[in-house]
């Protein structure tokens, strides 16, 4: 995962440069690099390991130029050394790159044969001697970025810059994101708004398999066919200085709609066509990976509750043992590491006390390796692990978490597929079901008014209880964890076998109980357990794909949309975050603030 930045300016523009890519840092840290037009138009290059700010130091040596483009890595091919360290370059060209090309090995070796010299070990060098080799035949930026484009497999955002063709960057897009911004002298591209809005709010995005030509006086884009494509431009509603509601009324909202977008991209990035794209937890994690034969997860909150489910996938699909263990218990505890023993920390910010200070104590024990996953680039967690993923869900501005649990559940489904690849055909299969989340979420929104309605029945209650069963348990966790947050009911979850061994003591006509039922091996034995609540005439909310006949007024059956069984957790929290939601609204509490918490919990 890297971030792109660039600007053609008719004013000098290294500080810009440098300030935007800051903006994209969450999206990759290990190195930076920025390639500009100097003097007599020959290309100058920066780069650094590390944060962007180790740039600074180097920032003279671009003094006066006026287009350029720049890039802050993550890395997957190639370790974060100033070799692999973005931009590349062959002859009079540079590039950028963000996504993964699948052909890399093969185009390489046929760019050798035409006497190619290769610098790094990423996959990314490949695109930028394609472009110089195709140049080199046509001498056409635009013939060559889109002979280019048609020589990859796989995802990427790119751009590119020429000495023979000055002021002027071109780019190209497949399955990762690229968005230029339009002002008066000065034109921009980049993987995300964030930068460009210091700037302008007029932008474009670019589509899959559009190409595009920029200068400071004009953005052209334009399909494999050179034809000028006509695109409106629209105007952002992003405030640069604060995160906007772009049309929500609270934060909480807008990141629940948030979801669908950050896990389609996340699909883009991450997934083939039937496989997980390698090494997407770093340099030579697959092979770390494959030998792994116990995951200790640590973490808190609802973090904690999606390594739970991490838990089940990969014991269900996988021989890999796991535990689960709450952060603030894990420092305290006496902790037996076996061989070849994986432990991973999993949070929002990257900097909550109790998470550092567990991966602190695992790093002087004798794990195989420690990964974190976080949505915080350059935080404490990242510095301090061995391996990390960027969930890249953007800034999560409401203190109860929603499109950051869902990232971290993804994550963890990608984490599931890529050790569960030993076995025939089980990593192909999950793929087939992970490509289907976008469209079901789609559908989970369609069911807000319905939920809207319902909530009504929690306004004035004191009590709420969530069962659930398998990985529905720990969905039931959050779901419980959300409506207590920013409602301030009470609210407990249990496995639903677990009812009739006390819980059951306090349902009665009152007491709601908001069941996950999806249509799986375990639906009988759950609807086994809610007979114990009808029975003493509990209010029953069953969130479910499966055919139920329930005519009693004290239930009430939620049409869930139908879905694989391995995609069930990320999509049955959904309703119950809008669920949540709407309880607050009614109940009028500080719903993105609620009284006693912290976005980022730093003290122990």
């Amino acid at each position: 995962m890297c971030g792109i930045f660039g600007i053609s300016s008719t004013k000098p523009i290294s500080n810009q440069l440098i300030k935007g890519l800051s903006k994209l840092e969450y999206r990759g840290y290990d190195s930076a690099g920025i390639s500009g037009h100097g003097i007599k138009n020959q290309l100058v290059t920066i780069k650094a390991t590390g944060p962007i700010k180790n740039l600074n130091s180097k920032l003279y040596k671009l003094q006066g130029i006026t287009t350029g483009i720049s890039h802050t890595r993550w890395a997957t091919h190639g370790q974060p050394t100033l070799k692999n360290t973005h931009p590349h370059l062959s002859g009079d060209i540079c590039t950028v790159h963000n996504g993964i090309i699948e052909n890399y090995m093969d185009l390489k070796s046929y760019l050798k044969k035409k006497s190619f010299v290769f610098k790094s070990d990423t996959d990314s060098e490949v695109i930028c001697h394609l472009i110089n080799y195709y140049f080199s035949k046509s001498a056409n930026m635009q013939s060559a970025i889109i002979s280019t484009a048609n020589s990859l497999e796989g995802s990427y955002a790119l751009a590119a810059i020429n000495a023979q063709t000055p002021h002027t960057i071109y780019s190209a897009c497949k399955g990762s994101p690229i968005i230029l911004g339009k002002d008066v002298s000065s034109n921009y591209i980049s993987s995300d708004m964030t930068p460009i809005v210091d700037h302008t709010k007029n932008y474009i995005p670019m589509d899959d398999n559009e190409f595009s030509e920029i200068s400071s006086s004009d953005i052209k884009i334009f399909n494999k066919n050179k034809r000028v494509l006509s695109k409106p431009t629209k105007v952002s509603k992003i405030n640069k200085n604060q995160a906007s509601l772009m049309g929500h009324k609270h934060f909480m909202h807008k990141e629940i709609y948030e979801q669908k977008a950050i896990i389609e991209d996340m699909i883009n990035r991450y997934v083939g066509k039937n496989k997980i794209l390698p090494n997407i937890f770093g340099h030579s994690t697959d092979k770390l990976l494959e030998d792994i034969k116990h995951i200790h997860f640590v973490a808190c909150g609802t973090s904690y509750h999606a390594s739970l489910v991490a838990k089940d996938w990969i014991e269900q699909f996988t021989t890999v043992t796991c535990t689960a263990e709450v952060a603030s218990e894990y420092k305290y505890k006496k902790i037996n590491v076996l061989p070849d023993t994986l432990f991973v920390s999993i949070s929002q910010s990257g900097e909550t006390a109790d998470t550092i200070s567990s991966l602190k104590k695992a790093l002087k024990l004798k794990y195989t390796n420690t990964l974190a996953i976080c949505n915080v680039a350059e935080s404490t967690l990242t510095r301090l692990s061995g391996m990390n993923f960027l969930m890249n869900a953007g800034p999560e501005i409401s203190v109860a978490s929603t499109k950051a649990f869902t990232s971290q559940l993804f994550t963890l489904l990608l984490l599931t597929a890529i050790i569960s690849r030993r076995y025939d055909n089980t990593e192909k299969r999950m793929v087939q079901d992970i490509r289907k989340i976008g469209k079901k979420i789609e559908e989970l929104y369609e069911m807000e008014p319905e939920i809207k309605k319902i909530s009504t029945k929690f306004k004035n209650k004191e009590h709420t209880l969530f069962l659930g069963k398998g990985a529905s348990y720990p969905i039931a966790l959050e779901a419980a964890l959300k409506l207590k947050e920013i409602s301030y009911i009470h609210a407990s979850a249990y496995h639903s076998g677990e009812l009739k061994h006390g819980p059951l003591a306090l349902v009665d006509r009152r007491m709601p109980v908001v069941c996950f039922l999806p249509d799986n091996h375990l639906a009988r034995l759950v609807l086994s357990n809610l007979a114990e609540v009808e029975a003493r005439q509990g209010q029953t909310f069953i969130f479910t794909n499966k055919k139920i006949a329930k005519n009693k007024k004290q239930v009430k059956v939620i049409k869930m949309p139908d879905c694989p069984d391995l995609i069930v957790p990320i999509l049955y929290i959904i309703p119950a975050q809008l669920l949540s939601y709407h309880v607050a609204i009614k109940k009028k509490t500080d719903v993105d603030k609620p009284r006693n918490l912290a976005k980022s919990v730093t003290v122990e």
